[in-house]
């Protein structure tokens, strides 16, 4: 059901803000790992499985809140997403072993993946049809911003560690981490604040018996197939590309900068990338663009210097985020409006499968052959592999529409 709010600018600012901030607390074990690693005394594949935790529950309770936004609103599902990423927060930065850590992480995980089919729903019944395309713009440029501060920015929110008990020995990875949920305690202030002029919150009984046709939209799979392999490329390198600059010779704080930049310029990419794809000739020559410029930066890597390194950085995160934009921005695009929450969630869960298995396999990989060159290759082999699913971007998912 569409809801005519001539308030939805502060309305999606303000989810904007919920989702900003669940994905810096998601993230931020990204920019926390190494000190994690250095206090727990883990191996590179263990560090990649905290990496890769929380990704199955995002993809389970995705696919799952798909379907309940759809039939409970967004005020209610944005509330059980915000107290379960709180509560994964406060395991984690509680937490005094590997596995509490884990589980807290994965925890957040559960949340993140409750609020991540808000923002579609929001996009496809509070936003004007005519803004639509601004509006997806605007949510995924906050998750970038997110992803981007969550790894910038984690460890600098060290002198937060001062207020928790002595007996958890003030570790800087448990600054960030505790930073990160006060931020979000902030942004659901704001939403509650802003969020209280939907009054129409619920599917209509029509939508709720066309519930299951989503399933049967060859290109909603299509489309939550291409961010999985997407996520296995951008996930991973959010996660180990500090390292890979490290032993390229940069400096520990220069790498985190320059791994930042992957999720920042993201927001450049998320806001111009319906005009490159305009000019380039269509979303889906857009898509092929981008999985071959990321399997060059990749495969260039292993090889290339320190400052080839940097610049395949700067590269994917162009990429990568326009190729992530498209995927996110299809329910609202290209789905009835009745199933924007239920297909958003889908191709959410299947994307975020992507996001464990990355880190995890390729930490291992390191672990295995005492260096990054063959896991960076395998990233680059999977980029070319998501070229496939180009076709089906760019068209309506049901083939009756358009």
């Amino acid at each position: 059901m569409t809801e005519e709010n001539p308030n939805w600018r502060p309305i999606l600012g303000a989810a904007c803000f919920i989702i900003f901030a669940v994905f810096g607390s998601l993230v931020s074990t990204s920019g926390l790992i190494g000190f994690i690693r250095n206090d727990l005394n883990l191996s590179f594949g263990a560090g990649g499985f905290l990496l890769s935790a929380p990704f199955p529950l995002i993809a389970f309770f995705a696919i799952a809140g798909g379907r309940l936004v759809d039939r409970l609103g967004v005020k209610k599902m944005v509330l059980c997403g915000v107290f379960l990423t709180l509560l994964g927060g406060i395991v984690r930065l509680s937490s005094g072993d590997f596995w509490s850590l884990a589980f807290g992480i994965a925890l957040v995980g559960a949340g993140t993946g409750l609020v991540f089919p808000v923002m579609p729903k929001v996009v496809g019944t509070i936003v004007p049809p005519e803004r639509n395309e601004f509006g997806s713009a605007v949510y995924t440029a906050s998750i970038i911003a997110g992803a981007g501060l969550g790894v910038a920015a984690s460890h600098f929110m060290e002198p937060a560690a001062e207020v928790l008990p002595t007996s958890w020995d003030g570790s800087v990875w448990r600054g960030g981490f505790l930073g990160w949920a006060l931020v979000l305690v902030v942004a659901f202030i704001v939403w509650r604040r802003n969020s209280a002029s939907i009054t129409v919150d619920l599917g209509s009984e029509s939508d709720s018996a066309q519930s299951g046709v989503v399933y049967r939209l060859l290109a909603v799979w299509g489309v939550g197939g291409s961010l999985f392999f997407n996520n296995i490329v951008f996930y991973t390198s959010l996660g180990w590309l500090a390292t890979v600059l490290m032993t390229k010779g940069w400096p520990q704080a220069s790498a985190a900068l320059i791994v930042s930049s992957l999720p920042l310029l993201g927001i450049f990419a998320s806001l111009s990338a319906h005009k490159m794809a305009l000019a380039l000739g269509g979303e889906r020559v857009m898509m092929v663009l981008c999985g071959l410029l990321t399997a060059a930066a990749l495969a260039l890597m292993p090889a290339g210097n320190a400052w080839v390194a940097a610049i395949g950085t700067a590269v994917l995160g162009l990429t990568t985020n326009c190729w992530f934009l498209f995927c996110l921005a299809y329910p609202a695009q290209y789905v009835e409006k009745s199933q924007v929450g239920q297909a958003g969630g889908l191709i959410i869960g299947m994307g975020y499968l992507g996001g464990f298995v990355g880190p995890w396999t390729i930490g291992a990989m390191r672990d295995w052959a005492g260096s990054f060159g063959p896991g960076l290759y395998t990233l680059a082999i999977v980029s070319i592999i998501g070229i496939s699913c180009a076709p089906f971007f760019g068209r309506y998912a049901d083939p009756g529409r358009g």
